[in-house]
């Protein structure tokens, strides 16, 4: 792809495909729910859907489980142009689900893991890598030992090779084994990171109870070179270790929450793509998340960067 006369390089992206079971009505409590919607879901998955819909070539890690719902998925994937070599197939382990409470604020889950804790390394991981100038990862791989493995395998070669790494540091202690440190591993694995986007919830779950300046400082002190902390409501503080900026939201309306991170995600990585600093990039990210908040069908394809922009700064409806 070519923006702005600038030739874009591919984002691998590693993580869980997961079924998102997300209820049909707003609840309080997810045991409340009485039906559910399906939903194409799982960080990576909608990241790469995104970033296709920005016209960002992106190369896909996963594991699904050879049954109805895996093979929905890559239909689906397949339906929208994403290329599929690198999403593995389990033969046992059924297709990972999270049902999911529908919410105006931090949504409540509960998942019923399988394929994905069963990823293996690619079979050609150096064409896995090529031409990729950023790795991203969800915390949900390095949740278990044997796909632990496999992403600090990655991790080796992509550093070797010059390739950034962005991490959405998505960490919940219920997901990770029980004689797993989880949160010191998170906090190790930061200095591998050239970004990380944690939201306000991330990063008490990581380091506990904090004030957002707080937050940021013990990214950076763990080893993050950029960090984009997003606040919901209250907006985005973006700091490169230097310089530190606030950005407010520019959602006119909350519709839903769910995809918005990862929504965020695209645009950001779509700004340093291009060759915009963090700063410039969280604004792309922000218009890309304001257009998730104000749609329910998370299907619907990303308009242009420029189109966004466009709709966000004119205020229209």
């Amino acid at each position: 792809m070519i923006e702005g006369g600038i030739e874009l390089s591919r984002v691998a992206v590693v993580g869980e495909l997961l079924i998102d079971l997300i209820s049909s009505s707003v609840v309080k409590d997810l045991g409340e729910a009485s039906s559910f919607g399906r939903f194409f879901a799982g960080s990576p998955g909608n990241l790469v859907l995104n970033l296709n819909g920005l016209g960002v070539d992106t190369a896909l890690l996963s594991r699904l489980g050879d049954d109805f719902f895996g093979r929905a998925y890559l239909t689906h994937l397949r339906s929208r142009g994403i290329d599929t070599s690198f999403v593995q197939l389990d033969p046992q382990a059924n297709t990972s689900l999270v049902f999911v409470s529908k919410s105006q604020s931090t949504p409540q889950f509960m998942a019923i893991r399988g394929a994905d804790c069963f990823l293996e390394e690619p079979e050609d991981i150096h064409n896995f890598l090529n031409s990729v100038e950023f790795i991203y990862f969800t915390s949900w791989p390095l949740s278990r030992k044997r796909t632990r493995a496999v992403c600090m395998k990655l991790i080796a070669l992509a550093l070797k090779m010059g390739i950034k790494i962005a991490f959405d540091p998505n960490y919940r202690e219920v997901l990770w084994e029980t004689n797993q440190d989880g949160k010191s591993f998170i906090k190790e694995f930061m200095r591998y990171c050239f970004i990380v986007k944690p939201s306000e919830d991330d990063s008490y779950h990581i380091f506990g109870p904090g004030k957002p300046l707080d937050y940021i400082r013990r990214f950076h002190e763990a080893g993050a070179r950029n960090v984009v902390l997003t606040l919901g409501h209250k907006g985005t503080i973006i700091s490169d270790g230097r310089r530190i900026e606030t950005l407010l939201p520019c959602a006119r309306r909350v519709v839903d929450i769910t995809g918005a991170g990862d929504a965020f995600w695209s645009g950001l990585l779509f700004g340093l793509l291009n060759g915009k600093d963090v700063f410039e990039s969280a604004v792309y990210g922000n218009y890309c998340a304001a257009f998730r908040i104000e749609h329910e069908g998370k299907d619907v394809i990303l308009p242009s960067v420029e189109a966004l922009k466009a709709i966000f700064e004119a205020g229209d409806n």
